[in-house]
């Protein structure tokens, strides 16, 4: 997997306006740490984040990080680990980057892509995503960008379970391979449903009975 270059400045954490004025200035406060280094607080533009996640690896990919103010030890390859939004907005407010070896795996989280439309969906069943993401362990290199998985086979009353998702070799998933991923079930109707659609249904005939 190829390397993004990172461009990032040391970010002073004193004032809370210095957040707003990084805002206005269209940059994005961030955190390194890991590797029981301290942990530094930066500040990055945030159409170079952007640009670095719409590579091919998208938010796993890995990115060598240069920062402006910082110690010689701030510097190296980083993942992003954690991403703050805004609640309102939905803008980025802040983003944590992991320090990372080549040679020592991780722990991350893959997204899984669903593709086809199962079969059994065609025979009025339901498709219940139980999950759309798995926690994996691997080495930096070898983190996908996400995971797909064919469901057009699934029949009415079939699952997929973690052990039928296409691991790439040296990818290890953490979850238990016998947990259930995606069904494709039988509609679920309430008791209480079927009994309101049956009185509706009876209402006409004994209206005209009394008649």
């Amino acid at each position: 997997m190829e390397k993004v270059k990172l461009q990032a400045q040391v970010r002073d954490t004193s004032s809370k306006s210095n957040l707003k004025k990084l805002r206005q200035d269209g940059r994005i406060a961030a955190s390194v740490y890991g590797h029981g280094v301290d942990s530094v607080s930066i500040s990055l533009e945030l159409s170079d984040l952007v640009a670095a996640v719409k590579t091919e690896a998208g938010l796993h990919a890995l990115m060598d990080i240069e920062i402006e103010g910082g110690r010689k030890k701030d510097k190296g390859v980083v993942v992003i680990k954690r991403v703050q939004k805004d609640p309102i907005t939905r803008k980025v407010v802040h983003v944590d980057f992991q320090r990372v070896t080549m040679t020592e795996k991780l722990t991350t989280e893959v997204s899984i892509v669903f593709i086809g439309n199962a079969a059994g969906a065609l025979e009025g069943g339901v498709v219940e995503h139980v999950m759309d993401s798995i926690q994996v362990r691997c080495l930096p290199d070898k983190i996908p960008s996400h995971m797909d998985l064919d469901i057009s086979d699934l029949e009415l009353g079939q699952a997929l379970h973690v052990k039928d998702l296409p691991l790439p070799e040296g990818v290890e998933a953490l979850t238990g391979e016998g947990e259930v991923v995606v069904a494709v079930r039988l509609p679920h109707v309430h008791i209480e449903e079927v009994a309101e659609a049956v009185a509706e249904g009876a209402a006409p005939a004994e209206e005209a009975v009394s008649e």
